[in-house]
């Protein structure tokens, strides 16, 4: 039995590294997306939240404007864009990202903004952040899908989720991947389990993370 107990009074802050929590569910399959209000909900539970963050770069998504109508769909759900103009086409990489994460982390315990930080990605780069975030008396979450976690971002946080065990996946144009007799989509389907929400493919309503 963990010492850590939930308070349903506990003002949490999530952070959401956008990129690796992507490239997490993107290599498991190309048929599913994460519904970011579904995660927000299933890690904040009965607690107050005061903000999620997700943290980017312009242009990380893809080349296109596609990038900036999700930075914008996220907006209206009700989450804190941070999207860095640091993206690097020729190396493919994002830059600045991880250090605007980790500042907001530590500024917002430090002003007491939070009681639990969750920090959604498996990065280990994460980890001098947690600590100092841990120093200032908060505790801190880490959720991540296994295909992206560190063992010592487990080791280093004070709670645990496991994303492949939460219902936060949805079918991306599910009518289209099914249709003339797609056999790997129907396997991939019959196999996912509770990990998918059967959500419609357009845009959801206005309901948000609050």
């Amino acid at each position: 039995m963990s010492i850590i107990s939930y308070d349903a009074n506990d003002r949490i802050m999530i952070f959401i590294d956008l990129r690796n929590i992507v490239k997490s569910v993107s290599a498991d399959s190309k048929y599913s997306r994460v519904d970011y209000v579904s995660l927000v909900r299933c890690l904040k539970g009965p607690r107050k939240l005061i903000a999620a963050y997700v943290f980017d770069s312009k242009g990380a998504i893809d080349a296109t404007d596609k990038s900036k109508r999700f930075h914008d769909y996220l907006r209206y759900k009700g989450f804190r864009v941070i999207a860095r103009d640091s993206y690097d086409p020729d190396q493919n990489v994002q830059k600045e990202v991880d250090v605007a994460m980790a500042v907001q982390m530590v500024t917002h315990a430090y002003k007491n903004n939070y009681d639990v930080a969750v920090v959604v990605s498996g990065d280990r780069d994460f980890i001098p952040a947690i600590q100092e975030v841990q120093a200032a008396g908060k505790r801190v979450e880490v959720a991540a899908f296994s295909t992206s976690k560190s063992d010592e971002m487990e080791r280093q946080c004070d709670v645990y989720h496991n994303l492949d065990k939460e219902p936060i996946l949805s079918l991306v144009n599910l009518s289209d991947v099914l249709q003339d007799g797609n056999t790997e989509a129907v396997r991939w389907n019959s196999t996912i389990g509770s990990r998918l929400t059967m959500t419609n493919t357009a845009l959801p309503t206005r309901t948000g993370i609050r």
